[in-house]
């Protein structure tokens, strides 16, 4: 009788740790969503200015278990985030199964002056192609899963309330680097989340003055010393991430993409 009740014990704490060893097992398989991005996907010290990214709004509609590596950094283009290191780091932190979702194309686009054309600028038809293919590579070279983004429209409205997305004198706008991200998708056989489109199609249908309401702006957050409010419509605060969020999930799971197992 004691022997039964002994082996009883020993076989309840055998699947007691069986059962715990499973459940470690699927939580260390669970996939990670690493981020590779500039400021409209990276995390933001709130002391600094009242911007939120879309990214990290991704959090509530995660399912449990499922976490994000946040790499990317305000003023990044394909080029500063190569060059800084900060690729190497993410590639380092990738394993079998992992998302790793890149957008660029903000600072990628600015040649204000030497600064910029040397750390910043990447031609949408040159080296912005190359440099992508190069992280495509990567990243399944390490058996992750990596995910195209193009990026978010800035709320830029012409005088006739227009949403617009302007050109520099070289003929040059965002939406240049949107066609490249897709264009790179198709020919490199990645997933491809159009997020230039689906913000530009959700702003244009809600207008300027609620549009208005998605960016610092809004907040009379003032920027430098000269006590003016930025006139800032390129960083989203809450409502603007919470809706680029929602934007975005709804998009993967309408067309069943491989990164719809990550959300609810």
């Amino acid at each position: 009788m004691k022997k039964t009740m002994v082996h009883a014990k020993l076989a309840k704490h055998l699947l007691a740790a069986l059962c715990a060893a499973a459940i470690s097992m699927g939580a260390a398989a669970a996939p990670k969503l690493l981020v590779a991005g500039d400021s409209s996907t990276s995390d933001y010290d709130a002391s600094k200015m009242p911007h939120r990214s879309w990214a990290r709004a991704l959090e509530k509609h995660m399912k449990p278990g499922i976490t994000i590596d946040n790499y990317a950094r305000g003023g990044a283009s394909t080029k500063s985030f190569l060059e800084s290191g900060l690729w190497e780091k993410l590639v380092a932190a990738i394993k079998p199964g992992d998302y790793v979702l890149i957008q660029f194309g903000g600072n990628d686009q600015k040649r204000y002056n030497q600064f910029y054309i040397e750390k910043r600028f990447a031609d949408p038809n040159g080296l912005y192609r190359e440099i992508v293919r190069r992280f495509v590579k990567d990243v399944r070279e390490k058996g992750g899963k990596p995910v195209l983004v193009s990026s978010c429209v800035r709320g830029t409205f012409d005088k006739d309330g227009k949403l617009c997305q302007r050109a520099d004198k070289w003929g040059v706008s965002l939406l240049s680097y949107a066609k490249a991200m897709k264009e790179l998708s198709e020919e490199l056989h990645t997933e491809f989340v159009d997020m230039n489109t689906l913000t530009f199609d959700h702003l244009s249908k809600i207008g300027k003055d609620a549009a208005m309401k998605y960016y610092v702006i809004s907040t009379g957050w003032k920027k430098s010393m000269d006590d003016e409010p930025a006139k800032d419509t390129s960083h989203t605060i809450d409502a603007g991430a919470d809706m680029w969020a929602k934007v975005f999930v709804e998009d993967v799971k309408k067309r069943n993409l491989d990164i719809a197992e990550l959300f609810k």
